[in-house]
């Protein structure tokens, strides 16, 4: 099996820190890959630290959002996060400020899908960065995310997704059952 294709039950993902989880399992899904889910957890972790420094490292910007994107195809792995760092922000990062301490800049308290890290950013930098940045996340998927934190609405949605998979999918498997 590729790593792609692994998979384990949603369950899982909530037997970490809460406010690390990445948003991929929060919506009553069945599964998630753990391996995605790992870069997603370790970009929430960075968000949390170092997102308020967009102003001044612009770079961090389509780093966290292509770690922490909803769309999980289009989610760095992990060598491509750490390739994007050594390539895109280091080289473009004065060395100064890397080796300083953190900028005088207020932490942010927004979480990491509602923070918006490119607000403050030259336009010309956000427009030629704009395939990296991750669009607010939609009101169905908050509202649904909250509904989910009740696990009675949580179990309900996942039993509706099992059931709409079953029935996307268990068709050829009934038919090829069938003499």
């Amino acid at each position: 099996m590729s790593l792609d294709e692994c998979r384990l039950p949603s369950h899982v993902s909530f037997n970490t820190l809460y406010d690390q989880v990445p948003g991929d399992t929060l919506q009553g899904e069945i599964d998630f890959n753990p391996f995605p889910f790992d870069v997603g957890m370790l970009g929430v972790m960075f968000c949390e630290e170092f997102q308020h420094m967009t102003r001044t490292l612009p770079m961090l910007a389509p780093l966290f959002d292509r770690m922490t994107t909803r769309d999980i195809a289009r989610r760095f792995k992990a060598s491509e996060a750490l390739q994007f760092f050594e390539d895109q922000v280091i080289p473009l990062t004065s060395k100064r400020l890397l080796l300083s301490a953190a900028p005088d800049q207020p932490p942010s308290y927004l979480p990491y899908d509602y923070y918006d890290r490119w607000e403050y950013l030259d336009p010309e930098f956000v427009k030629k960065w704009a395939v990296y940045r991750e669009p607010p996340v939609p009101r169905h998927i908050r509202i649904l995310r909250e509904i989910c934190l009740y696990p009675w609405v949580f179990h309900i949605v996942t039993s509706i997704r099992r059931i709409t998979r079953f029935l996307g999918h268990g068709w050829n498997i009934l038919i090829r059952m069938l003499p």
